[in-house]
């Protein structure tokens, strides 16, 4: 099985080439190699914004910090879109992740929490990849491959991103 890793900072090299990856043949790639940082476009802090429960989001790192503040403060959840009027709202993915403990969850929404937020995770990122062409082509050009998000760590498999390319192939999606 090909697998692919990205992260916000990868190098813009071809599919096979970024670390941690393997594909068996890269010529299988040659729309995914085309699209220029196409890594970064995977990643849940490209800036693309996007419309989810009616608000717009700069990336997808706003809405899933957003939707895990809201369970402690939905005063505070509201900074986090783009016409909130606050900074964090105009910020980039880093920003949204920089503010992700401005609310510490009590243990019973931290457990709420881990069971749901996989769930809230496909939702956002079907909004971000639906709604973007350049998102949405890039994500079906990674054909079968398995989705790795790689940092300072062990790489962590996205399957939550598999799955919304799982649907986008059933749905025939088209890139025009």
């Amino acid at each position: 099985m090909d697998k692919l890793c990205f992260y916000s900072g990868s190098a813009d090299v071809c599919a096979g080439r970024g670390v941690h990856e393997y594909v068996k043949d890269v010529s299988n790639y040659r729309e995914l190699n085309k699209i220029k940082h196409w890594r970064k476009i995977l990643s849940n802090f490209y800036v693309s914004p996007f419309l989810y429960e009616n608000k717009e989001w700069n990336t997808v790192e706003h809405a899933f910090q957003s939707k895990k503040i809201a369970l402690q403060s939905m005063e505070k959840a509201d900074w986090f879109h783009k016409h909130s009027g606050h900074a964090i709202g105009q910020g980039d993915g880093f920003i949204a992740r920089k503010n992700r403990k401005i609310m510490i969850l009590s243990p019973e929404n931290l457990e709420r929490w881990d069971f749901m937020k996989k769930d809230i995770l496909e939702k956002i990122l079907l909004a971000k990849f639906s709604q973007d062409k350049l998102c949405k082509k890039t994500l079906i050009s990674t054909l079968d491959a398995e989705l790795w998000h790689s940092v300072h760590s062990d790489p962590v498999r996205q399957f939550e991103l598999e799955n919304v390319r799982t649907y986008f192939k059933n749905q025939r999606w088209i890139f025009s």
